[in-house]
């Protein structure tokens, strides 16, 4: 709940369930699960993301299918939005109402500016939570990185937020807790039902990028937003073969699947993308097409097993 100290600033106090470092990309989920466990959702870290799948607007960056957030608010109830801004000016008035009602909510940054291994080297999106606000500047809670309230000035915080790897001022909204409590079976299923109807697009998502990739001489992949949502959706799958036995082999292949990627990720990183370091990456993205598939039988298997 909000409290007022002596200065009359309204912080919000949130003390995050889910932090330490995780996996590239995956901070979005992270910031926005420890919303959605201040407001009461269990285990919300394991059960947010059931979904997976492919984006691709062209260039070097492949995204995940980007449905987790709408998944979310089907599945368990939750009053979530992700939200984009056209001016400072309009993304600081939410924020002040979002506050002022006792709502923290999770923030893209520029990691550049924040204590991290990135700090003064690179210019990465980051997410962290947004817990008070007054006109002098903010609180925030940075779940991977210091996940305790840190102050910053508002013009830091300007910057902050209106860095290019902010993406359009970025932001999740959650203004209360969830209203379905879906079983094991059903988040299993809604895994398999969110693959099959989107196979198609995903598919052909992938398979641009994969000759994209194939086309272009040089340069690095950021396969980071698909690795991201398959490290989560690993996760769900881990949780629910705790009590689904039957779910056990697929929670394993998931696992795998997900290093592979982080493996094509931080290869292309590391390669500097030369010519004979994008030949290894692409074939290794055409046999990761091939292990997407197989899982998702897989999964569809499983699934249908448990409904036998």
């Amino acid at each position: 709940m909000p409290h007022t100290d002596q200065t009359h600033r309204a912080d919000i106090e949130l003390i995050p369930a889910h932090t330490g470092t995780t996996p590239f990309g995956t901070c979005y989920q992270q910031c926005v699960a420890n919303l959605a466990a201040w407001y009461g959702l269990p285990d919300a870290e394991d059960v947010l993301v059931t979904t997976g799948g492919f984006g691709w607007d062209g260039g070097s960056v492949l995204r995940g299918g980007d449905r987790w957030v709408a998944a979310a608010v089907r599945l368990h109830g939750l009053p979530l939005q992700e939200r984009r801004f056209g001016s400072y000016e309009e993304l600081r008035a939410l924020e002040e109402a979002e506050l002022a009602a006792g709502r923290p909510l999770a923030a893209a940054v520029d990691a550049y500016w924040l204590p991290s291994e990135y700090e003064g080297v690179e210019h990465l999106a980051h997410c962290v939570l947004l817990t008070g606000r007054d006109a002098d500047g903010v609180t925030i809670v940075d779940p991977m990185n210091r996940p305790e309230p840190v102050r910053y000035p508002e013009e830091r915080w300007r910057t902050l937020r209106s860095a290019d790897a902010a993406d359009g001022f970025r932001t999740f909204l959650l203004s209360g807790g969830p209203g379905r409590k879906p079983s094991a079976h059903d988040l299993a299923r809604a895994v398999s039902e969110d693959r099959r109807a989107h196979h198609e697009r995903d598919t052909a998502a992938l398979a641009a990028y994969i000759e994209a990739c194939d086309a272009a001489e040089a340069g690095t992949l950021d396969v980071s937003g698909a690795a991201a949502e398959r490290h989560f959706l690993g996760r769900l799958l881990r949780h629910l073969a705790g009590s689904v036995p039957e779910l056990e082999a697929v929670a394993v292949e998931a696992a795998s699947l997900t290093r592979r990627w982080y493996l094509v990720h931080t290869l292309s990183r590391e390669s500097g993308g030369s010519p004979e370091g994008r030949r290894r990456l692409v074939r290794m993205l055409r046999d990761l097409r091939g292990r997407e598939e197989r899982l998702a039988a897989h999964v569809d298997e499983a699934v249908a097993a448990l409904s036998a």
